[in-house]
């Protein structure tokens, strides 16, 4: 019997361990930008390392709660024997204050656990948008080599035509191996970004691909309609405030504990005279130590993340205000190289075609607007993951990115 108490009492008091959950072994090739961050939510290693803290945070909880251990003493001399009962009652709120102080400090690691699961979908959002960007530019070097074989074979026939010498063909072969030293060189970008995309949602094995379409036509409203909202909700700012309150009521905790804990006592004394029961209270006398040092670490550090959430929050309204620029000017960038850059490129790569197939250009010609076409068009998908990272800057910046993670 005594051997299933103990095991019970061991399952009580110790405490339950929750291992991390695991990546699913089959992740789909493709993923959405949903998709990702539902994953990154549910599997990321720092989000479950984080979570560690709340737990810890609660276990602290649970201390602050728990009263202390009455004390028994017992003495035995010749003709004597004594029993006492021994119990601190902390009677001027040393154990409310604790309580306080533990649930700001449950409150405080809940609110960083939302910063860090904010900051992890940034990064992968920026990721995922990264990859997509990646991708798009793996394509449009396929999409040039397409145009070096078009040429290719009109270069071949002008040759087999005697219309031009074979020097021609051999300044193709040339181009045709920069194409693919180019195409080699995007592929391996977009596996290091997929293999980052992975390691996010703790799986490095897995390679996805982002799926859907480069749609940059978010619009975002101004500063001044997403500020007031993004005060309340943005988990920098709400992070800094927990930590604030956090030591505001640590230093109430420790003022309270600078008043003294009475023991009170009651005991039976038998001996030659009789049996008599006994009743006593010792009191600690605060005449040296009344607290002094942690009262004033307590305060020093409260007033230390009140200048530090005010500082948090300046720096949440400038990053809002840069974000907010930047996406504006990148996007007119974009949209004006797209109407003054790209809309020439298909009628270049065609007179080009048509001026050396009629004897009127060289083969630099040929080459240089093929060369052309794929720099400007991977010059609009840089312009592009510009406008696609600046809309993911403000979302995050404006606590629209994280602020769906329950407690």
């Amino acid at each position: 019997m005594r051997k299933y108490l103990c095991l019970v009492l061991i399952a009580l008091w110790l405490p339950a361990v929750q291992a991390a959950e695991p990546a699913p072994a089959a992740l789909a090739s493709d993923v959405t930008l949903p998709q990702l961050l539902e994953l990154v939510k549910n599997y990321s290693p720092a989000l479950q390392a984080e979570r560690s803290q709340v737990a810890m945070a609660e276990a602290d909880l649970m201390t602050a709660q728990t009263f202390s251990n009455p004390s028994v003493a017992y003495t035995h001399k010749r003709g004597e024997q004594e029993t006492t009962l021994s119990q601190e009652i902390p009677l001027f709120g040393q154990r409310g204050s604790r309580i306080a102080s533990a649930r700001s400090g449950v409150e405080a690691a809940r609110a960083q656990l939302r910063l860090v699961y904010a900051q992890a979908l940034q990064e992968a959002a920026r990721d995922f948008m990264s990859l997509l960007v990646a991708q798009e530019r793996e394509q449009r070097w396929r999409d040039a080599q397409g145009d070096l074989e078009s040429a290719f074979r009109i270069v071949e026939g002008q040759v087999q035509a005697g219309a031009r010498s074979r020097y021609d063909l051999a300044r193709l072969e040339v181009e045709r191996a920069s194409l693919d030293a180019q195409l080699a060189q995007a592929q391996a970008e977009t596996l290091q970004v997929s293999a980052r995309l992975a390691a996010s949602v703790g799986a490095p094995a897995w390679r996805p691909r982002a799926a859907g379409a480069i749609v940059t036509d978010w619009s975002a409203p101004s500063f001044e309609t997403l500020w007031p909202q993004a005060r309340e909700r943005l988990p920098a700012v709400r992070a800094a405030l927990a930590q604030q309150t956090f030591a505001e009521k640590q230093l109430e905790a420790e003022r309270r504990q600078a008043y003294p804990t009475p023991t009170f006592t009651v005991g039976q004394l038998n001996n030659g005279e009789g049996r008599s029961a006994q009743y006593g209270v010792a009191v600690s006398i605060p005449l040296f130590d009344r607290n002094q040092g942690p009262i004033a670490r307590a305060a020093a550090e409260a007033d230390g993340m009140r200048l530090r959430s005010r500082a948090i929050v300046l720096a949440a309204e400038g990053e809002l205000r840069r974000t907010t620029e930047q996406l504006e000017r990148r996007r007119q960038l974009a949209e004006r190289f797209q109407k003054e850059g790209l809309s020439m490129v298909p009628r270049l790569r065609q007179m080009a075609q048509d001026s050396y197939t009629l004897g009127r250009g060289t083969i630099l010609d040929l080459v240089d607007a093929i060369q052309a076409v794929a720099e400007k068009r991977n010059s609009y998908l840089d312009l592009l993951e510009g406008v696609l990272q600046a809309e993911v800057d403000v979302r995050v910046a404006s606590g629209e990115l994280g602020g769906d993670l329950s407690d």
